[in-house]
């Protein structure tokens, strides 16, 4: 599935957000990058009506996004958040069952057929075993797995990731992005992930999305549009790339 904006704008008291055309392919990986404060995570929020954004904006293949039902939307896109503090200390297939929600009417209890999808999400991200543990006791990494098993349990096309790599090592940085890749390739997943890593991010995506100051200054394959030149535009420092076994390298 692919995701269309066309003129979206959305404002907080001293921030404005205002993109006016942009396109993310189906089935790839789009790494939407920029200093702090570009408004990377208000675009993914917008995106996932998480903020309120005009109708006529965001389209899923076609469809308005914000003219959807809340169900709807939650069975078409999986958003995972930067940071997530549960207020119980559920077990990890409690959690992950969570995704399900969209499909369980009210009142209901979750069938033996959601269950088995949590733990085949659980299985996917190699987190089958800790499906009776404590969310509490996992390390951060985990439960940045976690949060995205609970998202495959929605079994949405569109996954959105919000700097899901923040403060892993980079052990789990590349195990956690080799995920998104696979996840893009074996399950068609459209997936958009903001990171802070440039070099992670020219090695994973298929394309990039370089936001400054509430727009976008650049959007295109990453081997297309990454110049020495806007990198100094968008960070305000000078860079140099170097290319090295293939691909581009970014040096501070």
């Amino acid at each position: 599935m692919s995701v269309r904006i066309k003129d979206l704008t959305f404002s907080y008291r001293n921030f404005s957000l205002h993109v006016q055309n942009l396109q993310f392919e189906g089935a790839k990986i789009t790494a939407i990058v920029g200093p702090n404060g570009a408004g990377k995570t208000t675009l993914l929020k917008c995106i996932c009506a998480i903020l309120p954004a005009p109708k006529g904006s965001l389209f899923i293949d076609g469809r308005d996004i914000i003219a959807m039902p809340e169900e709807e939307r939650a069975k078409l896109m999986a958003y995972v958040p930067q940071e997530h503090t549960a207020a119980f200390n559920y077990t990890i297939q409690d959690f992950v069952l969570m995704g399900r929600a969209a499909y369980i009417s009210l009142f209901s209890t979750p069938s033996s057929a959601d269950v088995r999808i949590a733990h085949e999400a659980l299985e996917y991200v190699g987190l089958r075993h800790y499906a009776s543990r404590p969310y509490f006791q996992l390390s951060s990494g985990e439960r940045r797995l976690v949060l995205i098993a609970r998202a495959l349990a929605q079994k949405s096309d569109i996954l959105i990731l919000d700097e899901p790599t923040s403060f892993l090592d980079p052990k789990h940085e590349t195990e956690l992005l080799e995920l998104a890749k696979k996840l893009a390739i074996e399950k068609k997943k459209t997936i958009l992930v903001t990171l802070h890593n440039l070099d992670m991010a020219v090695k994973y995506s298929d394309a990039m999305v370089f936001m400054k100051k509430g727009g976008v200054v650049a959007q295109g394959k990453p081997d297309d549009i990454l110049t020495e030149t806007l990198l100094e535009n968008v960070y305000e420092i000078k860079m140099a790339i170097i290319r090295y076994d293939g691909r581009k390298l970014i040096v501070k």
